[in-house]
């Protein structure tokens, strides 16, 4: 009995020592990766240190640390958010827009301190969201947004997801208590990523990386901020017995592992200006969007004296940059309908020449953006790209705005088919609830079923797809496969082959398996990633027919707003019926196991995922791998997956997941390792 305890206490001190180890060692990487961008070691191999602390602190969860890296990933869900008071105000910054106005803030301090004599810092100004970190004795205790400058929101759990953001500090020298604040932004990369996905699960693209971030910060559920892949950059630190100068206090800041935004300094003002028209001239460069170049009289002391105005500080001053901007006609606003209802208004421009295309058209996202505006029809307005791919209105000129203009009515019926339109609670955009009639919506649905990720019925575009429905061939997904090669004949535009291919390659769509029907059906939150995920938790359609809003919702990364939407579908009688007719066209809706998997060989027994690039090696040939030599190749991850084996630019929710339940992690030559033969000599 003494002798098992003693054991007992061996192994949990071990399970400590090690626990220690790998925080210290992932911390570390991850400076590297986000902080430097000089990682020194692979993705598997950093997920497999994460992967070894999340098991040792599911078997010792007395040892999990709130800093541990496995904090990241969320999970908490908050309902509201305390207001808590600033230490210091947040207070915003005048602006500068050319050099001269940038020597009258010279000027202006001069005259305050005549006698006295400074020298500048300049910063990249971080096109993001501003917040302030709290550490106390090293620890992250306490995030908040601006908010009115006085107090703001306390965001902490989310805060805790974003990458760069040190849960501990490391390195000496700390004060006990110390403030940080600096700006949480998304790279053009991952914005770019989000709005793909937003529009794949039908939800409404965001305006730009800055309006992504804001809304992210504000998401009650942390799991899906971690998603989000925030980044933080630091530009103020306030403690007992930091250095008077800015730019020292800067270094002390990477020196206690936080990324701190691009400084130049101290220098004087001419030093300030080269710095200013260098980044203007390659901010396109940067993987984030800058909007400016923020100037700050370098010592704190000093700015003491100088002070503040009741909305700005008097040493600080925001130059900014200047996108190129055309000014030109609007002429009237139109409204797309999506395949989900959502109603998007789009500015018809009289056509103007804007960074060496012709610009006619320019989203406006909702009414909400119309209102801010203030726009009339028809108006003058300034449009932009500002480093963006699609042109924006960014204000009007009511000076030049034309007699009799009448401000924007928001529409109340769609535009397409006359349905009163509807608002959700707490949402912005409008939607057309005429899920089953309005053309766009059903063309669009029957899109998104035949589009590659789903049913890849091939040679079945969009305008195919009008014509069919013109015609009233088809209206439900159900209704492609009652279509004959007869029916299609005859339609103007159609080959004299096409009517058979047509046909053909809808049948062959019958194999497809059960996780992309599932995706194909479009239920609102569900994407690629989301079908997989309920496929695997209900193997069968039934399952997930018959399954509580509380289930869906408990699968790892679903959550609630999902499960609702999942639910709202299904309990649908008119959803439940296509479904059935489906099911009785062929239609896949259970998981299959693979018939080309072996009982034996090396990895008999076995369940495998892919996730990632592997060279020259396609999927479909490392899939056949796997099941020539016994192993069952899974549709997701989940508790009964074996391996995971990944190459470049893994999935990230894949390896999320994996963590999660602490599968273990193969490199592709790990894995032929694992067989004895190499794939390219095994699948040949």
């Amino acid at each position: 009995m003494g002798g098992d305890l003693f054991a007992e206490a061996a192994e949990r001190q071990a399970a400590a020592q090690r626990i220690e180890e790998l925080i210290r060692e992932i911390q570390e990487h991850d400076y590297r990766y986000y902080v430097l961008a000089q990682p020194i070691i692979s993705d598997s191999e950093y997920d497999r240190l994460v992967a070894e602390l999340r098991a040792l602190e599911e078997r010792y969860p007395e040892l999990r640390r709130p800093d541990s890296p496995t904090q990241r990933v969320g999970g908490t869900v908050t309902k509201e958010f305390p207001i808590v008071l600033h230490r210091r105000p947040m207070l915003s910054l005048d602006n500068a827009y050319d050099f001269a106005e940038l020597e009258a803030f010279a000027q202006r301090l001069r005259r305050l301190l005549p006698e006295a004599t400074w020298t500048y810092i300049a910063q990249h100004k971080i096109d993001g969201v501003a917040v302030s970190l709290w550490y106390e004795g090293g620890v992250f205790v306490r995030g908040l947004t601006r908010g009115d400058g006085l107090q703001g929101d306390d965001i902490t759990p989310n805060l805790r997801t974003v990458r760069g953001i040190p849960l501990r500090l490391r390195g000496v020298g700390y004060p006990p208590e110390l403030e940080v604040r600096g700006e949480v932004y998304m790279m053009r990369e991952d914005f770019t990523r989000l709005n793909a996905l937003r529009e794949e699960i039908g939800d409404p693209p965001f305006m730009n990386p800055r309006n992504a971030t804001a809304g992210s910060l504000k998401l009650q559920d942390s799991a899906e901020v971690a998603r989000r892949r925030l980044r933080f950059s630091a530009y103020f630190a306030e403690g007992e017995g930091l250095p008077d100068s800015d730019a020292e206090r800067m270094q002390l800041l990477q020196a206690w592992r936080f990324p701190v935004v691009e400084t130049f300094g101290p220098t004087d003002l001419g030093g300030v200006q080269t710095f200013i028209e260098a980044w203007e001239a390659q901010r396109d460069t940067l993987p984030y969007d800058i909007d400016g170049i923020v100037v700050k009289v370098d010592s704190w002391d000093l700015r003491e004296l100088f002070g503040v105005t009741a909305k700005a500080p008097r040493w600080a001053i925001a130059y900014k940059y200047q996108p190129e901007q055309a000014i030109t006609e609007l002429r009237s606003i139109t409204y797309q309908v999506g395949r989900t209802g959502y109603i998007t208004p789009v500015a018809e421009l009289k056509p103007v020449r804007l960074s060496g295309t012709t610009v006619k058209r320019a989203s406006l996202y909702n009414y909400d953006e119309i209102e801010r505006l203030g726009l009339h029809i028809p108006d003058v307005v300034v449009v932009e790209k500002s480093g963006e791919i699609i042109p924006k209105v960014v204000r009007v000129l009511p000076e030049r705005r034309p007699v009799g203009a009448a401000p924007v009515v928001p529409p109340t019926v769609c535009p397409e088919c006359g349905t009163p339109l509807v608002q959700p609670p707490g949402e912005v955009g409008r939607y057309c609830p005429n899920y089953r009639g309005c053309p766009p919506q059903v063309i669009g649905r029957l899109a998104h079923f035949v589009s590659r990720k789903a049913l890849n019925i091939q040679s079945l575009g969009e305008k195919i797809l009008r014509k069919l429905y013109e015609k009233g061939l088809v209206r439900t997904f159900s209704g492609l496969y009652a279509l004959t090669p007869q029916q299609l004949q005859g339609i103007e535009g159609f080959a004299e082959k096409l009517p058979q291919k047509i046909v053909q390659n809808i049948q062959a769509s019958k194999a497809v398996p059960y996780p992309r029907v599932l995706y194909g059906l479009g239920i609102r939150h569900v994407g690629e990633t989301v079908a997989e995920k309920l496929a695997e938790a209900f193997p069968t359609i039934d399952a997930l027919l018959s399954a509580s809003e509380e289930a869906i919702a408990a699968v790892y990364t679903i959550g609630e707003t999902i499960a609702r939407s999942v639910r709202a579908y299904l309990d649908d009688p008119e959803n439940r019926a296509e479904i059935e007719r489906l099911r009785a066209a062929g239609l896949q809706f259970a998981l299959q196991a693979s018939p080309k998997a072996s009982s034996e060989g090396p990895l008999a027994g076995k369940r495998f995922l892919v996730s990632g690039t592997f060279g020259e090696i396609s999927r479909d040939t490392l899939i056949a791998y796997i099941e020539r030599h016994g192993g069952q190749y899974a549709s997701s991850v989940s508790k009964n997956l074996d391996y995971l084996v990944v190459g470049d630019s893994p999935g990230p929710s894949k390896l999320e997941k994996a963590k999660k339940l602490g599968i273990p992690l193969l490199s592709l030559s790990e894995l032929e390792a694992l067989v004895g033969v190499p794939v390219t000599e095994s699948v040949a």
